[in-house]
């Protein structure tokens, strides 16, 4: 019997994570980030609290990878981000 493909989809996105990244991250520190993980940026879509009531969908930037490699991720934008706003 032939390997059923939607359970090889089911299996690889139970291992994927997403690392949304707030509006307002500089392009130098994602553009490092990407260099330095050897991964890439994606669309992701968010409903976004724009007021006391309002709430937006947008399209918002975010980083796919294992848990592991998000988490370095994360630290990585937090560090770099505050090394920008130092400068």
């Amino acid at each position: 019997m032939a390997p059923d493909p939607e359970q090889d989809v089911k299996e690889e996105a139970e291992d994927v994570y997403e690392l949304v990244l707030p509006p307002g991250i500089p392009s130098k520190v994602i553009i490092a980030a990407c260099k330095k993980f050897d991964t890439d940026v994606v669309t992701a879509y968010a409903d976004v609290e724009t007021g006391l009531a309002d709430v937006t969908s947008r399209d918002l930037l975010a980083f796919r990878a294992d848990k592991d490699t998000i988490e370095k991720i994360r630290q990585f934008i937090i560090e770099e981000t505050k090394k920008f706003i130092n400068d």
